[in-house]
């Protein structure tokens, strides 16, 4: 499958400095209570990588991880009009691992609370990231109306200077917010005064593109993010890597919506650039394999160009494991799709089923619409219906990633439709 990568880069999080020392006020019961007591410590994590560490360690085993956070809720409640147990040490931890498990609810308290200390403190980096860090997760769990309100109300902020410095972008996921709610006239006139203000810059005329993507309006998109590109060649605020790097990026949206134009010719020239000009991407090549088989085209290079794709990424986990920056190595459920999809397009309904079943048993990454269709067709292919039905099942009860979701789920219902009728007259 395509690889999917968020519409458009969240804002980038400010450093942290400065953090509250911790919280002396811990009550008996929770001296008793081991859980609460390791919960109570991430008071006095207070360098960055520290509280990496301890994020990850609270998000490794969902299981003990969502029984940690449902505590530090219980925590929370209990103390009511009192001192809350948790300093902006403790609250910045939480609140991540909550968000990561999607904990919403809990996440947003803690969020609130950072924004609360954060603001007693007055440091203006803390405040921006706890803002984001609530603007966020109203992105994530879609709750567009509470974004939007959210963003309002930081751009009432009027200090630190970090605020200020930040208000801009902050516009930015207001537009997105507006367009997801179908306000596109707002959004757009948003936008409009951001680029206006940035007289005509490349950044923010890449949200109009968005916007319009959004929108549907696909061809309009398409010159929008071209004319980025442009911009992005005579631009004298960024230069050499970064640059390129830029291009690189408007490329691949500039792929992704010829794919949605169906326009696959102009699709894969992009893909081929960007394959050319970035041999060690694992990404380029994934969607590149993908579009050709997913269009009967280069079958046979396209399983050469998934296969090194997949060694690419298992080679930059590796070096992550290496560098203490995650736990585990594991082939990536959109790439062993791909895999499967290229082999089914062979007729190799046999070798692809073992990629297609170990891509949509990845609990993270493989609860997709289209990786369950792919599967059920494999199983289907076989012969063996009741576990493509079973497979399109649970297909239609996974929610929307991309706007070609909407298509794909109305011809998993035909044809689970189809199939049950056969199976009952079998």
């Amino acid at each position: 499958m395509l690889t999917v990568l968020g519409q458009w880069p969240k804002i980038a999080l400010l450093a942290v400095g400065m953090f509250l020392t911790a919280n002396t006020n811990g009550r008996a019961d929770d001296k008793e209570n081991p859980l609460r007591a390791e919960l109570l410590k991430l008071n006095t994590v207070s360098s960055e990588e520290a509280q990496t560490t301890k994020l990850r360690a609270l998000v490794k085993d969902k299981e003990k991880g969502k029984k940690a956070i449902a505590e530090a809720s219980k925590m929370m409640k209990e103390a009511k009009d009192k001192e809350n147990p948790f300093t902006l040490n403790g609250a910045i931890i939480l609140g991540r691992a909550a968000h990561i498990l999607r904990e919403y609810d809990t996440a947003e308290k803690l969020y609130e609370q950072q924004i609360e200390l954060a603001t007693k403190l007055n440091s203006g980096s803390k405040i921006v990231q706890a803002h984001e860090n609530l603007i966020d997760l109203y992105w994530d769990a879609k709750k567009y109306a509470d974004l939007v309100e959210a963003c309002e109300k930081f751009m009432d902020l009027s200090e630190p200077k970090e605020v200020d410095d930040a208000k801009p972008f902050i516009l930015e996921r207001l537009v997105q917010a507006k367009a997801k709610q179908g306000k596109f006239d707002e959004a757009q006139a948003l936008t409009k005064n951001l680029i206006d203000a940035t007289n005509g810059d490349w950044y923010f005329l890449q949200l109009k593109g968005w916007v319009q993507r959004e929108n549907g309006k696909l061809d309009d998109a398409i010159g929008t993010y071209s004319d980025v590109l442009d911009k992005l060649d005579t631009t004298k605020t960024v230069k050499g890597e970064a640059k390129d790097k830029l291009k690189d990026r408007v490329r691949y949206t500039l792929s992704g919506l010829y794919v949605e134009n169906k326009d696959i010719e102009k699709a894969t020239k992009q893909l081929q650039t960007l394959v050319k000009r970035n041999p060690d991407s694992a990404t380029y090549k994934n969607d590149l394999a993908f579009i050709w088989s997913d269009s009967n085209l280069n079958l046979e290079e396209s399983e050469k160009l998934i296969k090194e794709a997949l060694e690419l990424d298992k080679k930059a986990q590796e070096k992550l494991k290496a560098d203490g920056k995650t736990d585990e190595v594991k082939d990536n459920a959109a790439y062993l799709d791909t895999l499967g999809w290229i082999l089914f397009k062979q007729k190799k309904y046999k070798e692809a089923l073992d990629p297609l079943k170990k891509a949509a048993a990845d609990e993270d990454e493989g609860n997709h619409l289209e990786i369950w269709d792919h599967l059920a067709d494999c199983h289907l292919a076989l012969g063996d219906k009741k576990a493509a039905v079973a497979a399109w099942e649970k297909a239609l009860k996974l929610e929307d990633v991309s706007k070609r979701d909407g298509e794909r789920r109305r011809k998993v219902s035909e044809k689970l439709k189809k199939v049950r009728a056969e199976l009952a007259k079998d």
